[in-house]
This record gives structure tokens, C-alpha cells and sequence, in this order.
């Protein structure tokens, strides 16, 4: 024969071990949906850096694929002081969008760590002596607003400057 007291103490167990699964489960729950979140932020990244590599390679085939913009991308590149003030402002649009494209990438740390990569970018970026002009002019700008990579591209300016003179 039970009495009250031990039937009222067999529920408040079995509440107690009933709220400690659902503790659980919740716990269980909220674990699985932050691992979810961190798989979609990585997704996400991946998607953004694919879209900026796909956008920054659309524009350089514009760029070349119109005989105008490569003809003014050369000018520009090759003798900078030729350019009439139209020109100087449609090259400095041209290259701001592209410095804007490596300002994004190298948020996303596209390579990690490895700057092997970027070194080669960023010698062709600045391989003529007008691009080197934009960067002095127009770029230095654009890249503080990530100080690392003004950092970087300002030491492969300076060695192209010192080769150059």
C-alpha cells in the first residue's frame, strides 16, 4: 500500500527528470542551430568572395574586350601625364573599382595567410609607371580603409619604384 506522500514524491522525480531532458533537449537544440548558423556564415562568405572574384574578372574582360576602355587602360598605364582631364577622370573610375574589388578580397582573406598571390596581383596592379601614379593620387585612399593591405601594397610599390628609378 502506497501512501500520499510517497505517490506525491514519485511526480515531483519525475518533474524534476522531466525538466532536466527538456533542459537538455533545448541545450541539444540550441547547439545544432548555432553550428547551422556557422556553416551558412561560412557558405555565405564563400558566395560573397565567389561573386567579387566573378565581378572583378568581368570587369578586366570589359576593360579588354572593349577596344575604348583598353585603349585608355593602356594610355593611362603608359603615359599617364598624356591624359586629357575626361580621360584622367574615366581611368581613375576604371582602377577605383578594381582597388575596391582587392579592398573586398582582402577582407575575405581569399589566400589565408598566403601573400604569395597577392604579391604577383599587386606587382601587375602597379607594374607601369601610371599605375603607380593612380596609387600615389587616388589609391592610397581607397586601401586605408584596410591599413594592412596599404601596408602591403605600398611595400611592393616602393620596391617597383626603387627598380624603376
Amino acid at each position: 500500500v502506497h501512501n500520499r506522500r510517497d505517490t506525491d514524491m514519485d511526480w515531483d522525480q519525475l518533474g524534476v527528470v522531466a525538466q532536466l531532458v527538456t533542459g537538455v533537449a533545448t541545450l541539444s537544440v540550441a547547439m545544432f542551430l548555432a553550428s547551422q548558423v556557422r556553416v551558412q556564415h561560412r557558405d555565405s562568405e564563400r558566395s560573397f568572395a565567389f561573386a567579387n572574384e566573378t565581378k572583378q574578372q568581368d570587369l578586366l574582360a570589359s576593360w579588354y574586350s572593349d577596344e575604348s576602355a583598353a585603349n585608355l587602360v593602356w594610355k593611362g598605364s603608359n603615359a599617364f601625364e598624356s591624359l586629357s582631364p575626361a580621360e584622367v577622370s574615366r581611368y581613375r573610375m576604371m582602377y577605383q573599382q578594381m582597388y575596391l574589388h582587392q579592398l573586398n578580397s582582402w577582407r575575405l582573406k581569399r589566400d589565408g595567410d598566403d601573400l604569395r598571390r597577392w604579391r604577383l596581383q599587386w606587382s601587375n596592379i602597379l607594374r607601369e609607371p601610371g599605375q603607380r601614379r593612380y596609387f600615389e593620387n587616388w589609391g592610397r585612399n581607397i586601401l586605408a580603409l584596410e591599413p594592412s593591405l596599404l601596408d602591403f601594397a605600398t611595400g611592393v610599390y616602393q620596391e617597383l619604384e626603387s627598380q624603376a628609378a
